[in-house]
């Protein structure tokens, strides 16, 4: 398990990351969300080792992450691409394999196994410049799953796809998962990151902010959110609304009535539906939870304070 304890980084009177804790579950994706600036790049890079943290811990299974799990057991994707543009797909692959210190006589097969993957075989002898962009994010990728890590840290993994490779590489990441590699992710592609993740945390300025449909401090729970009932009323009907605070109802014009049920266990929600479904005048039940784009724009509206990259301490 990847855990961060109270991280903190400054840049002058700048605090980019601002005590920061969560958990990254063994052979769970997890993912880090938040707008531009929000500290998210800082924290991935203080976990990769490029950053050194001023005060918190960063650990891995209870030990210090440099300590327990060496680099080669690590892979990290920057958001900034690190390409070496003038030598052939094939050629740079096989340079980086080295460098995460594949055994020389399992490489052609660990190369042809992650190229046919990504769907490169017609490009391992081109030129990295040659390449689009969403061609040089699988070759990063490539590079970042090749060696097995245990832990695998990608900023952006989605920039430059289109739909199908974005499919191509939630389907990689799952898989990866579910052989035990621990993932946390940073994506502003919500419908993918909800899709994918089993837990979510916002950061505003720094700071991991609550977002209160996906539970305490961003951490989704499938069985723990927010929902939101539509009732068809029959016409003048006149419904016993006691045991709802006056804030969660929505009355229209269409008799029709919306209410907003708070976090709650999904036994307890369907027990308050079904006394819901048994009041007089009710004729029909529609009801959904928030998707994580509606739930992350209400709460990053909710927690503006201010524009800036991270926030001042004194």
């Amino acid at each position: 398990m990847l855990e961060l304890k109270g991280v903190v980084k400054c840049y002058g009177d700048i605090t980019a990351v601002d005590r920061v804790s969560m958990k990254v579950e063994a052979g769970t994706i997890s993912a880090l969300i938040g707008p531009n600036g929000a500290g998210k790049s800082t924290t991935f890079r203080l976990i990769s080792g490029l950053l050194h943290a001023d005060e918190g811990q960063i650990l891995w299974c209870g030990q210090r992450l440099e300590n327990a799990l060496p680099r080669e057991q690590r892979g990290f994707l920057p958001e900034e691409r690190g390409l070496y543009q003038a030598v052939e797909v094939e050629q740079l692959l096989r340079y980086w394999a080295r460098l995460r210190k594949i055994d020389d006589s399992a490489i052609p097969a660990v190369l042809e196994d992650w190229i046919c993957r990504f769907e490169l075989g017609s490009k391992r002898r081109a030129l990295v410049r040659t390449l689009s962009k969403g061609n040089q994010q699988k070759i990063q990728l490539a590079a970042c799953l090749m060696h097995s890590p245990k832990l695998l840290v990608l900023d952006e993994p989605f920039s430059g796809l289109d739909p199908l490779n974005q499919d191509l590489v939630s389907e990689i990441l799952l898989e990866q998962a579910a052989n035990g590699t621990t993932i946390l992710i940073s994506a502003h592609q919500m419908a993918l990151v909800e899709s994918m993740a089993s837990a979510v945390m916002l950061m505003h300025a720094g700071r991991a902010v609550d977002m209160p449909a996906f539970g305490k401090s961003g951490q989704r729970q499938a069985d723990s959110l927010q929902r939101v009932v539509v009732v068809l009323i029959e016409p003048g009907a006149r419904l016993l609304l006691t045991d709802l605070p006056s804030h969660q109802v929505t009355l229209t014009a269409d008799d029709r009535m919306t209410i907003t049920f708070p976090p709650m266990s999904l036994a307890t929600f369907m027990d308050a539906l079904a006394e819901l479904a048994a009041l007089d005048g009710v004729v029909d039940l529609e009801f959904s939870r928030p998707n994580l784009h509606r739930a992350y724009v209400e709460s990053v509206s909710t927690n503006k304070t201010g524009a800036g990259n991270g926030s001042s301490r004194p």
